[in-house]
């Protein structure tokens, strides 16, 4: 009975404790060593202890792994700032009342968000906000979904001198020679297009004269580190670029396209069943090797 009284003080003792695996540890071998009469079976349960220890040391050692194989943008896409329809919009000096303005989630996959409103007769005010990844945002009008044959109004704030750009494009074909800077059939009007950088987000902005806009809309996010330079303000080759359609009475017309990589460029890796839900397969290991840990515990 004094044994059994022991144990069972002796074993809450050691489960108070299994949070510190130091102090567990140690607190074992003091006992083993100022009790040798501790029968056979309390021992079994002492080695049963340390190896619970051994397993959640296991485990902790295999999550520290899988954190390292964690990629960084994963991190600080995390840290960025983020925005929604349900957000207010961080801007000031508006010429128009910002309550006008729908909003579309327009590329859920890089966070971009677009706002548009028809302001007066035939004037059209869109504002995109995107997250701030160090390269040049662009949103583009095609007459029928394709990028070659459209306008396009690309922005960027240099990581240099934070000073903003924002520019008409042509988008006459696939190389960067054929994307003529300055050009383009939209109608903008005068002073209405900018770029500025809020809580880590870039907010593009341009009013356009028309009686409606065009519905086939791209989006496209450049190389990052790069930003178009005078004299020539020639773009390369955008890192990802998605269509969607919108219906500009009642938002989206349909969900945005897939993402796609420059067709030049090798096809990116097919998503993993973990990487499909937001989850990295480094994490999905980890969480099976804690699920055994505590199917032993």
């Amino acid at each position: 009975r004094i044994i059994y009284n022991l144990f069972n003080s002796q074993r809450l003792l050691l489960h108070t404790l299994s949070h510190n695996l130091y102090i567990q540890f140690i607190f074992v071998i003091i006992i083993l060593n100022l009790d040798p009469s501790i029968d056979f079976l309390f021992s079994l349960k002492i080695q049963r202890e340390i190896t619970k220890m051994k397993l959640c040391s296991i485990s902790f050692i295999f999550g520290l792994i899988a954190l390292q194989f964690i990629p960084l943008s994963t991190i600080v896409h995390a840290q960025q700032a983020g925005d929604s329809c349900n957000s207010t919009l961080p801007l000031i000096n508006l010429t128009f009342d910002s309550s006008l303005l729908q909003c579309v989630e327009a590329w859920s996959l890089q966070n971009y968000i677009l706002r548009y409103a028809k302001t007066v007769d035939n004037t059209w005010t869109f504002i995109l906000s995107v997250p701030d990844s160090s390269a040049y945002i662009g949103i583009g009008f095609s007459t029928n979904g394709r990028m070659i044959g459209s306008s396009a109004i690309v922005g960027w704030i240099s990581t240099d001198s934070r000073s903003g750009e924002a520019k008409q494009y042509s988008l006459e074909g696939r190389s960067p020679d054929e994307v003529t800077p300055d050009q383009g059939d939209l109608k903008i009007i005068n002073g209405s297009l900018k770029i500025e950088s809020v809580s880590s987000r870039l907010y593009m902005s341009f009013q356009l004269t028309a009686e409606l806009p065009r519905h086939n809309l791209l989006y496209a996010l450049g190389p990052a580190g790069f930003f178009p330079s005078s004299p020539d303000f020639r773009l390369r080759e955008h890192r990802v670029v998605t269509t969607t359609t919108i219906n500009y009475n009642i938002g989206p017309a349909m969900s945005p396209g897939p993402a796609q990589a420059p067709e030049t460029k090798p096809s990116q890796p097919s998503l993993t069943p973990s990487s499909a839900y937001g989850l990295s397969p480094s994490l999905l290991f980890f969480g099976i090797i804690s699920l055994v840990t505590i199917k032993f515990y």
